[in-house]
Order: structure tokens, then C-alpha cells, then sequence
């Protein structure tokens, strides 16, 4: 049986890096050390995505299962299990990742930046191509802008950005 794996276009970190810098300038919050993922998901997304179907939608892990996050490109769907969304809502950094990992899918796979196509089997997709790769790297470049914490500690990252110890590591070596 062969597994389905999804190839998106090529981009690059600079190429996410300048993306999300020009996200955080269109949403007023180039200078912003933290980010609301969830005020953006629930309030601002859909009013700014509307014409996209942009949706935002808390699921039980019941429904869910291991899924902490999926996002179906083409509808604008984005659904995020309940214990991962309380998370955030507490400030969890791991939490906030996923939303903002999940906005990255809607943002950059939807069709309205890159959309996707199919592979089959066990084709290599090269990293940039990967678009959990680009997803991540959006959560990251977005959530710990690369110049705002460019002369900040890990420690000072986690506690200003409201991020992972091990997400501020490593974007601090990006």
C-alpha cells in the first residue's frame, strides 16, 4: 500500500523569514515580541481570509485522536484540538506553535500563496518542499521575529515571546 505525501512549491527560510516579516508589517505587529495566534485565528483571520473560507474550529481529542492540528488547504479549514487550544489560551508555548504552525499550512498551502500536489510512495521531498517543514518554519519566523531576537537570550525569548525553551533554541540559531 502506497502512503500519500503532500510536495509544495519550493521556498526557502529567507523566503518564509521575508513572508512573515511582511505578515507582522500588514497586521501592525512588526515590532511585537509576542503574538495573540489566537486572537488572529478566531477574530482576525476570518474577517481578513473570509473570502478564502478561512475557518478556525476547536475539536475534542475524542475527534481529533493524536492530531493536534489539521488544516485542509483547500477549504480553509483550520481545527485544533481542545487540550492543545486551552493550552494556548494559557500561554503555552508548544501550543501556540501549533497555531501558529496551522495558520502557516492555511497561509502558505491553500492556494492563495502555493497550493500542493501529490506524490506516491516513498519519493524524497527535498526540505524546502516538505510543507511541514515550511509550516514550522512560519510558526517560527512568525511567533520569534528573527531580528527582534536577534540580541535577546533563549530564556528571554521563551519569557517575552511566550515560546518553548527548545522552539527559542532553535530559532535562535536560525
Amino acid at each position: 500500500m502506497s502512503e500519500v505525501h503532500y510536495k509544495s512549491q519550493p521556498l526557502s527560510r529567507s523566503d518564509i523569514r521575508h513572508y512573515a516579516k511582511k505578515l507582522r508589517k500588514n497586521l501592525l505587529l512588526e515590532d511585537a515580541e509576542y503574538i495573540d495566534v489566537i486572537r488572529l485565528a478566531e477574530y482576525i483571520f476570518p474577517v481578513l481570509f473570509k473570502k478564502y473560507g478561512f475557518s478556525f474550529e476547536v475539536m475534542p481529542q475524542e475527534i481529533m485522536g493524536n492530531n493536534h492540528g489539521l488544516t485542509n488547504p483547500q477549504s480553509g479549514q483550520i481545527f485544533i484540538r481542545e487540550d492543545v487550544y486551552d493550552g494556548a489560551c494559557c500561554g503555552g508555548g508548544r501550543d501556540r506553535l501549533t497555531i501558529a504552525h496551522e495558520l502557516g499550512h492555511f497561509l502558505l498551502h491553500d492556494g492563495v500563496t502555493l497550493g500542493l500536489a501529490r506524490t506516491i510512495g516513498h519519493e524524497p521531498i527535498p526540505t524546502y518542499c516538505d510543507p511541514e517543514w515550511q509550516a514550522t518554519a512560519f510558526a517560527g519566523e512568525f511567533l520569534m521575529d528573527h531580528d527582534i531576537i536577534a540580541h535577546m537570550t533563549v530564556d528571554e525569548i521563551v519569557d517575552r515571546c511566550k515560546v518553548s525553551f527548545d522552539a527559542a533554541r532553535y530559532q535562535k540559531l536560525k
